[in-house]
């Protein structure tokens, strides 16, 4: 097939351009979040704290697992004694390996942390490597780098505390993988598809869905390659097939075990986790930023989807470049059709403007039936939109020179002007996330194999919902716990995203309100809970507000201890 994108011999300053991009993104990250830089160790980045609670528990919980002989994909130290299946979380096993360094000298605070702030650059310095078969200028793939590691959806993520969704590494290697399979000369296709299942398999522990919406982008670039260049993809199709048996068979030995945990292991949820209305791209995020960018032209209307999903902003001077672009270079035509196909179908099964359902069906609504795919929120393809963005600038930035001189002025202003409306705001943040005084000694009032009954219960509370996620790791994971924040399920519930409550729990949050006692049965009920579910001790954190004497007293008629006073909280061990 004839290289639409085929570039001239590369200079010789190609060879450092991710080393270059390194230095000028991890400055970018730093100068990004340089209010977590003085606390590094007891503060997260993200505006919430929930997420980055999880995603600290996670990150301890893979390098302790390991050394404590315990299987890291699944556990009971949370949502005991079901346990919870760790390829339906968050549980990004791969950077848990990355980071254990990090976790086991710092802690996972820094761990966490580290992720946030290396994501981007990693992810822009894959971009920079990807985009060096189409694009000879080593400024024009920097700042397409950029462009995608500082996106709006990066911004969002990294505002909700999204570890997994920052390290958007897959899309620039399957862009590059692409290449060799379809434009690059035939060359070792099997070794081509095996590096591709490679990558997949590497995603699959890093987050699932992507693996899911970067094998359909795969699918749709090679179907508009196809309808482009059909005489020159039939030619190839011998070591297309080739390669996929290689993708799918090295896939499939690598991803087994997670993949079988996926579809049918223990506590998965039986029902979609969100409704892909909900996980769907607002069609007024397209002209109107958030506050996460510096530059908001017009106000900021509701928008479907919480501030983490908000991040399919373009704006009005990208819209011009990428019109420009396409009608003055051919090279960026292929790219932008596989944008536009993918912001389509971010757009979800229905049309959304300003928070409200217009009620048009879209393309999406063709995969809502699918296992997996129809589970997926299509509001993350959006990576997938900005990374076909990031080519599009990046071919026509390298073109640019040889335009006639007015031209190229012009062209060289709505690029800067494209660029610099997607500047961020200095508006990340962090959270406290540090440890109550109790939690130091902890460990030594606690017996091997405890599992505690900890109130407040943990919820998926975005603020302190999470926080005995941290108590428990700071302890040392001394104890399992019957809560949790996750997603799973139990025997009533298809879908869980923490732990129910309670007989136990009812009744301290009856006592707290300062409500007139409850019964003796009750009380009894509430202790077989207790019993039934293997809890050997019972940690209560008065918090302010509430009734701390009444909350005491119902926690010794159900536990039958006097309680230990601890600093800050107290410990019943159940009789």
């Amino acid at each position: 097939m004839s290289d639409p994108t085929a570039v001239p011999a590369r200079s010789h300053r190609a060879a450092p351009a991710p080393a270059i991009a390194f230095v000028l993104y991890i400055a970018g990250s730093l100068a990004l979040h340089r209010d977590a830089l003085g606390r590094f160790g007891s503060a997260t980045i993200g505006r919430v704290s929930a997420d980055p609670d999880g995603f600290t528990w996670w990150l301890n919980w893979l390098p302790y697992a390991l050394g404590h002989g315990h299987n890291p994909l699944l556990t009971d130290f949370q949502h005991y004694p079901l346990g919870v299946n760790a390829m339906w979380n968050t549980s990004v096993p791969v950077l848990g390996l990355l980071l254990a360094p990090v976790t086991l000298t710092a802690g996972p605070v820094a761990a966490f942390n580290t992720g946030m702030v290396l994501g981007p650059v990693v992810a822009g310095v894959v971009t920079v490597a990807a985009l060096r078969p189409y694009v000879r200028r080593v400024s024009a793939r920097i700042v397409a780098g950029a462009l995608y590691a500082f996106s709006p959806f990066t911004l969002a993520h990294l505002s909700a505390g999204h570890l997994n969704l920052v390290w958007p590494v897959l899309p620039p290697v399957l862009l590059y993988l692409t290449h060799r399979l379809f434009v690059a000369p035939v060359r070792r296709p099997l070794l081509t598809g095996a590096l591709t299942g490679l990558a997949l398999a590497v995603q699959t522990v890093l987050y699932t869905q992507t693996v899911a919406s970067g094998a359909l982008m795969v699918l749709v670039t090679a179907a508009v390659l196809a309808a482009r260049y059909p005489r020159e993809i039939r030619e190839r199709l011998p070591g297309l097939v080739r390669a996929g048996v290689a993708c799918v068979g090295t896939y499939a030995v690598l991803a087994a075990y997670p993949l079988y945990l996926v579809l049918a292991g223990p506590v998965r949820p039986r029902v979609p986790i969100r409704t892909p209305e909900y996980g769907s791209t607002d069609l007024a995020n397209v002209l109107s930023p958030t506050f996460l960018s510096a530059f908001r032209p017009f106000g900021t209307p509701p928008m479907v989807g919480n501030l983490g999903e908000q991040g399919g902003y373009l704006g009005v001077a990208v819209l011009v470049l990428l019109l420009v672009a396409v009608v003055t270079v051919r090279a960026t035509r292929l790219p932008a059709v596989v944008g536009v196909i993918a912001f389509v179908l971010s757009l979800g099964p229905t049309l959304h403007i300003a928070a409200r359902s217009t009620g048009v069906t879209l393309p999406w609504k063709a995969f809502s039936g699918l296992r997996l795919l129809g589970e997926l929120e299509p509001v993350r393809l959006q990576v997938f939109t900005t990374l076909a963005l990031a080519t599009v600038v990046a071919l026509f930035l390298d073109r640019a020179p040889a335009f006639p001189p007015l031209p190229r002025v012009l062209a060289v202003v709505v690029a800067a002007a494209a660029v610099v409306s997607w500047y961020p705001a200095d508006a990340q943040r962090t959270q406290p996330a540090g440890s109550p005084a109790f939690v130091a000694g902890l460990a030594t009032h606690l017996r091997p194999g405890d599992v505690a009954e900890i109130h407040p219960r943990p919820t998926s509370w975005w603020y302190g919902g999470a926080d005995a996620l941290r108590w428990q790791v700071a302890s040392g994971m001394a104890f399992r716990m019957t809560g949790g924040y996750f997603i799973g399920a139990d025997e009533r519930s298809p879908l869980l995203i923490e732990s129910p409550r309670n007989r136990y729990q009812y009744g301290a949050n009856w006592a707290g309100l300062g409500l007139p006692p409850l019964d003796d049965a009750y009380a009894a009920s509430a202790a077989a809970d207790l019993r039934r579910s293997g809890v050997t001790v019972v940690l209560v954190v008065p918090e302010p507000g509430r009734e701390t004497a009444a909350l005491l007293a119902w926690t010794r008629r159900v536990t039958g201890a006097e309680g230990e006073p601890l600093d800050g909280a107290w410990l019943f061990r159940v009789h």
